[in-house]
């Protein structure tokens, strides 16, 4: 028998076909779904049959399987996939564009730097591996100034075996922590006499920098300008470099466990006028923060005073180093501080911890 519409609509014999507009991931799900479901009886009726559960967990994988490409369709169509967890504050990597800082970071400095009335540059390298974040746009071509003084007390102390008599450790002492001229040229004096003369010397602090991956900073030689009072103290250390350098000497790669502690313990001992940018910054209260100091007039500038400030931000599973330079509009030391203090604070507030783990070389 024959049966006839009584309203004589239009027969469609393709029904597998989609009416028109319906977008082709919806297709995809659909047929899906149907073979999902078609599978989940051939394992019901199996798994019946013979008692066992591995019928069911293969149809398991193969809905899994089946449900990836679905999942793709959907994001070819400007559907969002689900996001991945989450990480809380703690010991990350750098993987993914968000990591030690996250990947609003850059955004966030640069509107940071616009508020500044100065030029600035900062880079964060973590101890225990991962990319060096680099911002702001002094990043090549600043002097050293006496930063470089930790370089040179370390070329002393691996020229020394890591050991000082009572008054290089005075000298060591002013020049870290108090940022003393003539202590520091106390110390270079030491590695001239061993390596004849300023030539000899530089090579040698150059050398100490390169074993700290400061590959591309050459110590200068040549007379200081006026306002300087030292050769090495005209090293051009762009802040990546620097911060590549700290970071080998936390990870006792310049000197062993004995000279990094002795050094980072000065770097941690500061004095209080010299307590800016790091220093002030609001780090957990377990967190271990080492800095030094260095500034001076640039020539370049009009005689507008450079002010930068390396350092090692540790706790006991890893840490993170730091160099950030500033030259503020006013010219003024007080006010390069003030803008490095800023800076800090801004890292203190994203650093969403010290980067991958790493037990500290020092015990």
């Amino acid at each position: 028998m024959n049966y006839q519409d009584p309203y004589d609509r239009p027969r469609d014999d393709a029904f597998w076909q989609d009416a028109e507009g319906t977008p082709p991931w919806a297709r995809v799900v659909a047929v899906l779904i149907l073979a999902a479901g078609i599978g989940a009886a051939i394992a019901i009726f199996v798994s019946r049959s013979s008692g066992s559960s591995e019928p069911v967990a293969k149809v398991v994988t193969v809905e899994k399987a089946l449900a990836q490409p679905a999942q793709e369709a959907a994001q070819s169509q400007g559907k969002a996939a689900l996001p991945e967890a989450t990480r809380g504050p703690g010991h990350e990597g750098s993987s993914g564009g968000g990591g030690y800082l996250g990947p609003e970071a850059d955004a966030s400095f640069e509107a940071l730097a616009s508020s500044l009335p100065a030029s600035v540059g900062l880079a964060v390298q973590p101890l225990g591996g991962g990319e060096t974040r680099e911002f702001g746009e002094l990043r090549e071509g600043e002097h050293a100034w006496s930063s470089i003084k930790v370089p040179i007390l370390a070329t002393v102390l691996r020229e020394q075996g890591e050991s000082l008599g009572p008054e290089e450790e005075t000298w060591a002492e002013s020049a870290i922590t108090a940022s003393d001229n003539e202590a520091a040229a106390a110390l270079f004096g030491q590695i001239e006499g061993r390596q004849g003369g300023l030539d000899g010397a530089s090579s040698a602090v150059g050398e100490t920098l390169h074993a700290g991956g400061s590959t591309g900073t050459e110590v200068a030689t040549a007379p200081p300008p006026p306002g300087a009072v030292s050769t090495y103290g005209q090293t051009e250390w762009p802040v990546g470099e620097a911060a590549r350098f700290f970071a080998a000497l936390g990870r006792c790669e310049v000197l062993g466990p004995q000279g990094t502690e002795y050094v980072e313990s000065l770097m941690e001992d500061v004095i209080p006028e010299q307590r800016w940018g790091l220093g002030e910054a609001s780090f957990p209260s377990g967190w271990r923060v080492g800095m030094k100091g260095g500034w001076g007039p640039e020539a370049e500038s009009g005689g507008g005073y450079l002010v930068r400030q390396s350092g090692l931000i540790q706790d006991a599973d890893g840490g993170v180093a730091v160099a950030m330079v500033a030259l503020d509009d006013s010219g003024s030391y007080p006010a390069g501080a003030a803008d490095l203090t800023q800076i800090a604070q801004w890292l203190a507030g994203k650093l969403k911890g010290l980067g991958p783990h790493l037990s500290s070389c020092t015990g």
